[in-house]
Protein backbone atom coordinates (compact mmCIF):
# COMPACT_ATOMS: atom_id res chain seq x y z
CA UNK A 1 0.00 0.00 0.00
CA UNK A 2 3.10 2.50 0.65
CA UNK A 3 4.43 1.86 -2.75
CA UNK A 4 1.38 2.87 -4.26
CA UNK A 5 0.41 6.33 -2.36
CA UNK A 6 3.79 6.80 -3.03
CA UNK A 7 3.61 6.62 -6.36
CA UNK A 8 0.65 8.28 -6.37
CA UNK A 9 1.66 11.30 -4.87
CA UNK A 10 5.00 11.32 -6.35
CA UNK A 11 2.69 11.35 -10.09
CA UNK A 12 0.32 13.48 -8.67
CA UNK A 13 3.31 16.72 -7.50
CA UNK A 14 4.99 15.73 -11.29
CA UNK A 15 1.59 16.48 -12.76
CA UNK A 16 1.06 20.10 -10.81
CA UNK A 17 4.73 21.14 -11.19
CA UNK A 18 5.33 20.10 -15.00
CA UNK A 19 4.60 23.28 -17.27
CA UNK A 20 1.96 23.29 -19.89
CA UNK A 21 3.50 25.07 -22.59
CA UNK A 22 6.73 22.42 -22.77
CA UNK A 23 6.67 20.05 -25.37
CA UNK A 24 5.83 16.37 -24.97
CA UNK A 25 9.22 15.16 -24.65
CA UNK A 26 10.76 18.14 -22.58
CA UNK A 27 7.96 17.50 -19.98
CA UNK A 28 8.82 13.77 -20.37
CA UNK A 29 12.30 14.21 -19.87
CA UNK A 30 11.68 17.04 -17.00
CA UNK A 31 9.23 14.63 -15.50
CA UNK A 32 11.83 11.63 -15.05
CA UNK A 33 14.16 14.55 -13.99
CA UNK A 34 12.29 16.02 -11.25
CA UNK A 35 11.24 12.40 -9.49
CA UNK A 36 14.98 11.69 -9.73
CA UNK A 37 15.81 14.18 -7.83
CA UNK A 38 12.76 14.08 -5.43
CA UNK A 39 13.47 10.75 -4.73
CA UNK A 40 17.32 11.57 -3.82
CA UNK A 41 15.97 14.75 -1.31
CA UNK A 42 13.83 12.07 0.36
CA UNK A 43 16.59 9.61 0.71
CA UNK A 44 18.56 11.80 3.19
CA UNK A 45 15.05 11.63 5.66
CA UNK A 46 16.62 10.59 9.25
CA UNK A 47 13.68 9.65 12.12
CA UNK A 48 14.54 8.64 15.40
CA UNK A 49 14.98 4.97 14.91
CA UNK A 50 17.17 5.03 12.06
CA UNK A 51 17.61 6.26 8.58
CA UNK A 52 15.07 5.36 5.95
CA UNK A 53 16.49 5.40 2.30
CA UNK A 54 13.56 6.25 -0.74
CA UNK A 55 15.80 4.56 -3.61
CA UNK A 56 14.23 5.41 -6.76
CA UNK A 57 14.32 2.42 -9.38
CA UNK A 58 12.30 3.28 -12.61
CA UNK A 59 9.42 4.52 -11.31
CA UNK A 60 9.54 2.35 -8.10
CA UNK A 61 10.82 2.69 -4.90
CA UNK A 62 12.04 0.30 -2.05
CA UNK A 63 11.81 1.14 1.48
CA UNK A 64 14.58 -0.18 3.14
CA UNK A 65 16.39 0.55 6.46
CA UNK A 66 20.32 0.50 6.67
CA UNK A 67 19.86 -2.95 8.71
CA UNK A 68 17.95 -4.19 5.92
CA UNK A 69 19.92 -2.91 3.64
CA UNK A 70 23.05 -4.96 5.53
CA UNK A 71 20.45 -7.91 5.67
CA UNK A 72 20.57 -8.23 1.40
CA UNK A 73 23.97 -7.42 1.04
CA UNK A 74 24.69 -10.36 3.91
CA UNK A 75 22.36 -12.61 1.57
CA UNK A 76 23.78 -11.78 -1.78
CA UNK A 77 26.76 -12.76 -0.11
CA UNK A 78 25.66 -15.92 1.07
CA UNK A 79 23.67 -17.09 -1.70
CA UNK A 80 26.41 -15.64 -4.49
CA UNK A 81 29.71 -15.71 -3.21
CA UNK A 82 31.87 -17.43 -5.90
CA UNK A 83 29.59 -15.94 -8.86
CA UNK A 84 29.87 -13.42 -11.23
CA UNK A 85 29.43 -9.91 -9.93
CA UNK A 86 26.54 -9.95 -12.28
CA UNK A 87 24.86 -12.82 -10.34
CA UNK A 88 24.97 -10.99 -7.27
CA UNK A 89 23.64 -8.19 -9.17
CA UNK A 90 20.80 -10.69 -10.02
CA UNK A 91 20.31 -12.22 -6.70
CA UNK A 92 19.63 -8.35 -5.03
CA UNK A 93 17.08 -7.77 -7.75
CA UNK A 94 15.21 -11.04 -7.34
CA UNK A 95 14.33 -9.54 -3.34
CA UNK A 96 13.68 -6.08 -4.96
CA UNK A 97 11.44 -7.89 -7.35
CA UNK A 98 9.76 -9.75 -4.17
CA UNK A 99 9.26 -6.74 -2.04
CA UNK A 100 7.55 -5.06 -5.04
CA UNK A 101 5.17 -8.54 -5.89
CA UNK A 102 1.88 -9.09 -4.12
CA UNK A 103 2.77 -12.13 -3.86
CA UNK A 104 5.64 -11.65 -1.15
CA UNK A 105 5.98 -9.81 1.63
CA UNK A 106 6.59 -5.62 1.11
CA UNK A 107 9.89 -5.35 3.28
CA UNK A 108 13.03 -6.20 2.36
CA UNK A 109 13.23 -8.13 5.97
CA UNK A 110 10.79 -10.10 5.56
CA UNK A 111 11.22 -11.22 2.05
CA UNK A 112 14.39 -12.24 3.16
CA UNK A 113 12.78 -13.98 6.55
CA UNK A 114 10.31 -15.75 4.80
CA UNK A 115 10.14 -19.38 5.66
CA UNK A 116 12.33 -21.60 3.75
CA UNK A 117 12.77 -19.19 0.96
CA UNK A 118 17.10 -18.78 1.17
CA UNK A 119 19.02 -21.44 2.26
CA UNK A 120 21.51 -19.22 3.94
CA UNK A 121 18.55 -18.20 6.70
CA UNK A 122 18.45 -21.72 7.35
CA UNK A 123 21.94 -22.51 7.82
CA UNK A 124 23.14 -19.41 9.15
CA UNK A 125 25.52 -18.57 5.99
CA UNK A 126 23.62 -14.78 6.53
CA UNK A 127 25.01 -13.75 9.58
CA UNK A 128 28.40 -13.71 7.93
CA UNK A 129 29.65 -10.00 6.69
CA UNK A 130 29.39 -8.92 3.12
CA UNK A 131 32.30 -8.51 1.38
CA UNK A 132 32.72 -5.57 -0.91
CA UNK A 133 31.67 -6.99 -4.60
CA UNK A 134 28.09 -8.37 -2.26
CA UNK A 135 28.10 -4.50 -1.39
CA UNK A 136 28.81 -2.89 -4.17
CA UNK A 137 26.10 -5.70 -6.50
CA UNK A 138 23.32 -4.67 -3.90
CA UNK A 139 24.29 -0.61 -4.54
CA UNK A 140 23.97 -1.47 -8.47
CA UNK A 141 20.56 -3.18 -8.04
CA UNK A 142 19.28 -0.06 -6.27
CA UNK A 143 20.51 2.33 -8.19
CA UNK A 144 20.41 1.00 -11.49
CA UNK A 145 17.37 -0.77 -13.67
CA UNK A 146 16.12 -4.09 -12.78
CA UNK A 147 16.54 -5.11 -16.92
CA UNK A 148 18.86 -8.17 -16.12
CA UNK A 149 16.64 -10.17 -14.47
CA UNK A 150 13.62 -7.93 -15.10
CA UNK A 151 10.34 -9.89 -14.22
CA UNK A 152 12.59 -12.68 -12.32
CA UNK A 153 11.29 -14.07 -8.28
CA UNK A 154 13.23 -16.84 -7.97
CA UNK A 155 16.43 -18.18 -8.56
CA UNK A 156 18.33 -21.54 -7.73
CA UNK A 157 21.44 -23.47 -8.46
CA UNK A 158 19.59 -26.58 -10.29
CA UNK A 159 22.96 -29.16 -9.60
CA UNK A 160 22.40 -28.51 -5.72
CA UNK A 161 18.49 -27.34 -5.55
CA UNK A 162 16.76 -30.72 -3.52
CA UNK A 163 13.37 -29.99 -4.59
CA UNK A 164 13.02 -29.42 -8.58
CA UNK A 165 9.39 -26.74 -8.09
CA UNK A 166 11.10 -24.15 -10.07
CA UNK A 167 11.70 -26.42 -13.18
CA UNK A 168 8.33 -25.77 -14.39
CA UNK A 169 8.57 -22.20 -14.38
CA UNK A 170 9.94 -20.10 -16.96
CA UNK A 171 14.03 -19.37 -17.14
CA UNK A 172 14.35 -15.66 -17.79
CA UNK A 173 18.27 -15.93 -17.38
CA UNK A 174 21.20 -18.14 -16.68
CA UNK A 175 24.32 -16.37 -15.07
CA UNK A 176 27.07 -18.68 -13.34
CA UNK A 177 25.76 -21.56 -11.73
CA UNK A 178 22.29 -19.70 -11.00
CA UNK A 179 19.04 -20.00 -13.24
CA UNK A 180 16.74 -17.33 -12.86
CA UNK A 181 12.87 -17.98 -12.86
CA UNK A 182 9.74 -15.92 -13.11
Amino acid sequence: MRKVITLLVTSFLLIILTPVDASAAETEEEIEKDNKLSMHQLSNHKSNVEELEMIYIDEATVDMTNNERDLLERLVHAEAKGEPYEGKVAVAVVVLNRVDSNQFPDTVSEVIHQDKQFTPVGNGKINKPAGDSSKEAVEEALHTDRSLVTESLYFYNPKTATSRWLDDKVTTEVIGKHVFKD
